[in-house]
């Protein structure tokens, strides 16, 4: 959500449209238009609320003392693929979210704040069992972390079955 404020110091809370110093609007994604043509842009991202809950188009997994917050794709954008396909995740969390900047995430962060903070990745069943693949791979072979136990692993990168989940960062 954008506020777009005008020269009287009056606002709108807007998501695409912007009020200029005559009252007049315009659709645009970019910022506010004056009566110059110049704009300002005044972007306030709402605050996360609690761990699990939906935030920045998939579920709060992880929010610091100080930004950025982790976010999951939701469940409906998990993937079941080869360590070769696994960014479809991305694509499919774009889709299904409306949202941009997802990753997969390194082996690292899929570990945590992935794994450990897996309970708040939605309603249950939220995970699976199954492994995940990472973006990165050692030695030829893809990296994951199994969800069993949390153990991060590699594993032969034509194996398809293994999920891929996508993350995005918000700053806040």
């Amino acid at each position: 959500m954008a506020l777009c404020i005008n020269q009287s110091g009056t606002y709108r809370n807007i998501t695409t449209l912007c009020i200029n110093q005559s009252g007049t609007y315009r659709n645009i994604t970019t910022g506010c238009i004056n009566q110059s043509g110049t704009y300002r842009l005044f972007g306030f991202l709402p605050q996360p609320g609690a761990l699990g809950s939906s935030f920045g188009g998939g579920c709060l997994i992880c929010k610091p003392g100080s930004s950025p917050a982790w976010i999951v794709a939701p469940s409906s954008a998990e993937v079941s693929r080869s360590w070769y396909s696994r960014d479809d995740a991305n694509t499919r969390a774009q889709a299904v979210s409306g949202c941009t900047g997802w990753f997969v995430p390194t082996c690292a962060q899929l570990q945590n704040p992935g794994y450990c903070c897996r309970s708040f990745w939605g309603p249950s069943p939220c995970y699976s069992d199954a492994k995940y693949w990472s973006s990165n791979d050692r030695h030829g072979s893809g990296c994951g972390v199994c969800f069993t136990n949390g153990n991060a692993d590699t594993f032969f990168k034509h194996r398809s079955g293994y999920c891929a989940r996508a993350f995005r960062c918000v700053t806040y």
